[in-house]
Formats: structure tokens, C-alpha cells, sequence
């Protein structure tokens, strides 16, 4: 059946021409023409045919041509052209999205060109110089709001402008190069520009715009260099299939890769989107976690602490340590340290508070989304008004590197709905808040000389999070933010990818934000390239596997990790419970023992050297170890759980029932009871063991879960004397009692 959307589709088409099924996918593209009717890509569309037709059969003649190869990329790149072209002419007409709007309008009005915007925004910005010249008073206020309105409207024009241009020629290539080139232009306009630019190859394939994005990371501007490198990820992941087809876009990635400047930022950019993976997970914990137990806490505080010592004047500088105890019992203390600690490695702990804060009328314009951060911008330029005030508060919203440019523009349209006494208390405060963070930046900027270049990335990162999540039309636009974690594994990334020290970086993010799949990838490409693969390597590929429930793999992996880095205890705590969970207790004994070497005081190994012998059989030599466990911690209940059962299987019964009779006083489970009844069935204790095995019913919570645990512990019953003929009358027995109530 085919599928009758238009952009269903063009994305049929493309996956026939990703796997080289070129025929369907021709016949794919006839079905669009001939929906639209547009004689012109019906004739294009015959044309590839023909040429592919006359290319299989030289080629099925034997008849070699050199140029075979370059004939055949051509022809599968001009089939995504016509084929994009088709749905998009489709689109055109039928598609309500905002691109197609936007689309449809500048066909009605003939778009101003790159060059004649350079000379519109020069010329604002000679006015403003001019302007600036001007005494204070109202006459200057009001030219000022003039010139910026019109600069606005014109860059919000230039913006949709490129967002909806068609592919690029010679000439649009050499206005852009211009513009960007021009040093009259602000740096503000250009980043709008590479971000319509971006949205723009995202929206439509452009291999030509793709060479001018890559132009741009050479540029000595920070802003743009950064914003750019950040759009031509997604751009990458988004075509990764055609790659392959356009060298001269990889070849120019390559000759990057030859800068060093060029390597950091494009690494901290794929740190970034990793971290920006984590956003939705830091959100619900904030939000189902840590902000309800603040709450909770209002009234707890109230109660417990005497609220004079809050409002006290001496002392003020000292924390109450009831104020900590009460954080502590509650468990927030950890919670607010981890939020501390993830707002200090940059990860995205706001987006939750400002995703309130998008409906006002500023961002119902997707542009907006995309502008750096101006005091000067039209709809918060009241609010800075007031000489004394607004000079803090614009300092104080230039310096902080903790929000957004997004947020910063919510922030600043949230405080302009306050009332005023409310409105100069806070400013007042985050004056004040302004030079502490001043502080911590210049030591920031001491340790870390990338600071500046690190807050651009994560600050356009999370200005693109906020689009993709919650611009009003964002279902419109394919979520960047949904694409996989694949950067280790398109080619095009290669060249700075592999650097081991680049591709070591990416693992370990992968691995500490626990995307395990991506992070095993990683280090097993990093065990391959590397001259000498670090033990540390396969200890991560070990774990990963682990996590991933392929207990063979993990082990092989630890074993690797133990030839590099001998008496490892972490690894060979590992190697010893994958034998167990392989179900080869001998063989974990003998690392059991080699750790025993290392940490003889450690119960944990001292329960596990019993849980072998236990798996061997060897009841007696288990017994002593757990005896020597319960010596050492008398209160280790898991060392209770052990004799008891050990005791059971060794049919010291005796022992089994006083063990039994401490664990039922400490909170059993299901199975301390089912075991205990065990126990009273082997001393032929029938009632006693019936009311046991009741107790567990209710703890499993349904009797066919109870009836499951019975059934797995038949084959030690009958070890230990219990002629299990009888479990059939138990179980009927406990099913009349049941009846009964």
C-alpha cells in the first residue's frame, strides 16, 4: 500500500535510495510528479532513469568505464535532489507548516537579497552611531526605539528570508561570504543569520550552504565559530547517508581537523548535546524529587525549629545544625548536592523553571528562539530604563553564564510583570548577586581560559533545547534533540572524532550519563586504535556489558583488564561474580581467594567464599565462613540468611530454626518465611510450617507467585528428607484456610 502523505512518502524514497534500491525509488519519485503534476521534475526524473538504465546495462555488458563510480554517486545525488524537490513542491501547496508559510509568502513578495539586507543593516547601524552622538532626552529615546524597531523587523525578515531560501548558487555563496565578511554588520546579526542558515539545511538538504557553514569555523569571532559548530552536528546526523556522496564537505571537516582550536570546540559542542540528552532525566528528578521535598520540608522546619532563631540578631552568620540534621534525615542534603554538582558540570537544571516562562508573545515568533541575548531588544528595553537599575541588571544578565540566552529574555519579560516595589527589590538583588558572580568568573576564567567559549556552546545548546522542546510549532520540526548518540560513529566526524584523547572524552560522557550501548562502542573502538589499550578500557567494556546483561561478554572483558593490570581488586571482585553467575563457583572461589589476599577484613568476600562452597556443596566449610562473618558483625543479616540456609541444606535443623526465629523478628520477606517453613516441614512441625508458608503467600502477594517459590525449592526438599508428595495436600490446605476467611 502506499502511503499517501507527502513527506511519508519522500522518507520511503530516501531509505530506498540509502540501501541502493534505485529502481523503487525512482518509481517513488514518478508517483510525487505525477501527484503535482510538474512537468519539469517528470522530465528530470525520466532522464535519471534513462541514464541509469544505459549505466546497468554497460555494466552488466562488462563493459568497465573509470568513471563508473563517479557516475553512479552522481546520479544518487541528483535522485535526493529531485526527489526533495518533489515532495517539496507537494508541500508547497498542500502543508500548513510554518516553513511552507513562510515559503509561500515570499513567493507573493520578491525577497530582498543578502547584499541589499548587508546594506539595510549598515545603514541602522550608522544611525545608531549617530544617535549615540545625540544629547539624553526624549528626542534621542525616541529615535533610538525607531532605528531598533526597523533593525528588528529587518532581521526578523532576513531571518525567515534564509530560513525558507532555496538551494544556493554562485551568487547567494558570495553575498553570504560578504556579509559575514562585512565589518559593519554586528556579530549579533550574523549569529541570527548562521542560526536560519542552519534551520534552513536542516529543513532542506544543501550541500553548498554545508561548505559556507564550514567557511565560518575558521572566523576569529567566537560567537559565530561556536554557533556554528553546534548547527553543523545535527546537520551531519540528519544526512549521515549522503555524506559518503558530497567529499568535498568531509574533505573540508578533515582539513579541520587539522586545528587544534577547531578539535576543542567541536568536542565540547558533542559533550554538550550529550549532556543535553540528560535534560528530560534532571527535570522529572527536579520536579517528582527534590522540589517536593522541599516543600515538605516548610512545615517540618516550622515545627522543629524555633522560628526566633531564624529572625535572631546575633548569630547570623551560623547555620543551625538542626537545619542540616532535618536535610540530612530527609535525604535532600545528598540531592541538593547533586544538583550543585550538576549545575557545576553544565548540565541543563533551569530548563524545568523557565519552560513556564515561554508563552508570552516575544516567542511566538521563532526567531526569537534564536537571538542572543540584547538589552536593547524592543520588547525588555523598558525595563531597563532606569539608569541605576538597568546598568546592574544588564551587567548582571551579560555575566551570568547560568542561564540562556532564552531564559535571560524570559526572565527579563517575567520581571517586567511585576509590580515596581517588586521589580527593584529583585534587580537590587541581583546587583548585588552580579559581582559575586563577576568573582567567581574571573577565577573560573583563571583555571579554565576556554570559560568564555564554554558558556557560548552550553548557552546556544540549551537556546536550541528550548526550541526543539517547546517552541509552539516545534512538532514541525525534526527534534535534533532525538537524534541518537552516534557522534563516534559518522565517518564524516572521523578525523576528530577518533583522536583517542577525543574519542576517550565522548566514551566516558556516554559511559557517566549511562548510555552503556553508545559507551561500549566507544571503548571497544578505543581498545582497537589505541597502541596499548588501558586496563581501564576493558574494566568500562566489562561493566558496560554488565549493564547490557551479557554476562559472558563482561567477563571476557575483566579478563582482558586483569592481563594489563594484575590484582586489581575491583576487577577481580568482578571476574569472581560473573564465574558465580556463569554457575561456576570453582573457578570464582580461586578469585575469591586472590581478593581474600588483598582485603581479609572485607565480609562481603568472606559471605561470597561462602556462597561458593555453598554452590559446591561443601555445607560444612560454607557454615564456618558465615560463622566467621556473624562473629565479625553480629547484626549482618545477610550472614543470618546464610547459616540458616546453609544449615537447612546441611540438615543442621536445629540451627536453621533459631536462625529463622532472629530473621522473622527483623523484618522478613517472603522467602525468610517460605524458608522457615521449610525448616518446620523437615521436623515434621506440619502446622508450624503451614503458618509459615501462609505468611509467605501474603508477603509474595498472590498464591500462583507462592506456588512458583515452592516449586523452585522442591529438588532441596527432597535433599533434605521431605517426601515433597505432600506439597499438593499443603498447598490444598492453604487453600481452604483461605476459603475460610
Amino acid at each position: 500500500m502506499q502511503p499517501t502523505d507527502s513527506g511519508t512518502r519522500l522518507e520511503v524514497i530516501h531509505s530506498h535510495i540509502e540501501q541502493r534500491q534505485l529502481k523503487q525509488a525512482i518509481d517513488g519519485v514518478k508517483g510525487l510528479a505525477s501527484l503535482s503534476q510538474h512537468w519539469t521534475i517528470t522530465e528530470k526524473i525520466s532522464e535519471l532513469e534513462t541514464n541509469y538504465q544505459y549505466m546497468l546495462h554497460y555494466l552488466i555488458e562488462g563493459k568497465k568505464d573509470p568513471e563508473q563510480q563517479h557516475i553512479y554517486d552522481k546520479l544518487i545525488r541528483d535522485l535526493y535532489t529531485v526527489a526533495d524537490d518533489a515532495a517539496e513542491h507537494l508541500l508547497l501547496q498542500e502543508s500548513s507548516s510554518l516553513f511552507f508559510d513562510k515559503s509561500r509568502l515570499f513567493q507573493v513578495r520578491t525577497p530582498l537579497s543578502l547584499d541589499e539586507y548587508r546594506s539595510i543593516i549598515t545603514r541602522h547601524a550608522d544611525t545608531f552611531s549617530f544617535i549615540d552622538l545625540l544629547e539624553e532626552g526624549e528626542e534621542k529615546e525616541r529615535r533610538i526605539k525607531e532605528n531598533a524597531l526597523a533593525h528588528e523587523r529587518t532581521l526578523q525578515d532576513l531571518f525567515y528570508c534564509v530560513f525558507v531560501s532555496p538551494r544556493a548558487n554562485a551568487d547567494m555563496a558570495a553575498s553570504f561570504r560578504s556579509f559575514m565578511d562585512d565589518e559593519l554588520i554586528p556579530v549579533y546579526d550574523k549569529s541570527v543569520l548562521l542560526s536560519a542558515l542552519t534551520m534552513n539545511v536542516l529543513q532542506r538538504f544543501d550541500a553548498v550552504k554545508v561548505e559556507l557553514l564550514l567557511d565560518v569555523c575558521l572566523r576569529p569571532e567566537p560567537e559565530l565559530v561556536t554557533r556554528t559548530i553546534i548547527g553543523i552536528i545535527p546537520i551531519f546526523q540528519t544526512y549521515a547517508a549522503r555524506w559518503p556522496l558530497y567529499s568535498e564537505c568531509s574533505s573540508r571537516l578533515k582539513l579541520l581537523s587539522d586545528n587544534k582550536l577547531f578539535n576543542r570546540r567541536f568536542i565540547a559542542a558533542i559533550i554538550g548535546f550529550i549532556q543535553a540528552h540528560e535534560t528530560e532525566k534532571i527535570t522529572k528528578r527536579l520536579n517528582e524529587e527534590i522540589l517536593p521535598e522541599m516543600m515538605k520540608l516548610s512545615p517540618m522546619i516550622g515545627k522543629k525549629i524555633n522560628l526566633d532563631e531564624w529572625m535572631g540578631e546575633s548569630g547570623l552568620d551560623e547555620k543551625n545544625p538542626e537545619w542540616q540534621k532535618i536535610l540530612d534525615e530527609t535525604g535532600l542534603t545528598d540531592k541538593l548536592q547533586e544538583f550543585s554538582e550538576l549545575q557545576l558540570e553544565g548540565a541543563d537544571v533551569f530548563h524545568s523553571t523557565f519552560s513556564n516562562l515561554k508563552s508570552y508573545p516575544f516567542f511566538q515568533e521563532m526567531s526569537n528562539w534564536f537571538l542572543p541575548f540584547n538589552p536593547r531588544h524592543s520588547s525588555i528595553r523598558q525595563l531597563f530604563s532606569d539608569k541605576s537599575e538597568g546598568v546592574s541588571l544588564i551587567e548582571t544578565m551579560f555575566r551570568s553564564s547560568l542561564i540562556c540566552n532564552s531564559d535571560k529574555y524570559s526572565f527579563c519579560l517575567s520581571i517586567m510583570m511585576m509590580p515596581e516595589n517588586y521589580r527593584r527589590m529583585i534587580i537590587s538583588q541581583l546587583g548585588a548577586e552580579g559581582e559575586e558572580l563577576t568573582k567567581m568568573q574571573e577565577e573560573e576564567g583563571v583555571l579554565n581560559p576556554y570559560q568564555k567559549e564554554d558558556t557560548l556552546i552550553k548557552q546556544y545548546i540549551q537556546d536550541l533545547y528550548r526550541f526543539f522542546k517547546l517552541y509552539r510549532r516545534r512538532s514541525e520540526f525534526r527534534d535534533i534533540f532525538s537524534l541518537p548518540l552516534n557522534y563516534h560513529l559518522i565517518e564524516a566526524f572521523h578525523p576528530v572524532v577518533l583522536q583517542p584523547q577525543h574519542l576517550e572524552q565522548i566514551a566516558l560522557y556516554y559511559f557517566e550519563k549511562n548510555n552503556f550501548d553508545e559507551a561500549l562502542v566507544a571503548y571497544t573502538m578505543l581498545t582497537e586504535a589505541a597502541g596499548v589499550a588501558k586496563s581501564e578500557f576493558w574494566q568500562k567494556i566489562g561493566y558496560c556489558r554488565q549493564m547490557l546483561a551479557d554476562t559472558g561478554g563482561a567477563l571476557d572483558a575483566y579478563l582482558h583488564a586483569d592481563l594489563i593490570d594484575e590484582n586489581n581488586t575491583w576487577v577481580l571482585h568482578r571476574i569472581a561474580h560473573c564465574y558465580r553467575v556463569l554457575k561456576q563457583p570453582d573457578i570464582a572461589l580461586n578469585y575469591y581467594r586472590r581478593l581474600e589476599q588483598f582485603r581479609p577484613d572485607d565480609l562481603h568476600i568472606q559471605l561470597s567464599i561462602g556462597h561458593c562452597y555453598l554452590e559446591l556443596k561443601q555445607y560444612d566449610t560454607a557454615l564456618n565462613y558465615y560463622f566467621k562473618v556473624e562473629l565479625l558483625d553480629s547484626q549482618n543479616r545477610r550472614a543470618w540468611r546464610s547459616v540458616a540456609w546453609c544449615a537447612f541444606l546441611s540438615r543442621k535443623f536445629d540451627v536453621a530454626r533459631k536462625y529463622y526465629a532472629q530473621i522473622m523478628e527483623n523484618k522478613p520477606n517472603a522467602h525468610d518465611f517460605l524458608n522457615a517453613g521449610h525448616v518446620e516441614l523437615c521436623m515434621e512441625e506440619n502446622k508450624k510450617a503451614v503458618s509459615l508458608y501462609r505468611s509467605s503467600l501474603e508477603k509474595a502477594g498472590s498464591f500462583d507467585a507462592f506456588r512458583s517459590m515452592l516449586a523452585e525449592d522442591e529438588e532441596e526438599l527432597q535433599e533434605a528428607g521431605v517426601n515433597t508428595a505432600i506439597l499438593p495436600i499443603i498447598l490444598d490446605k492453604i487453600r481452604y484456610d483461605l476459603g475460610g476467611e
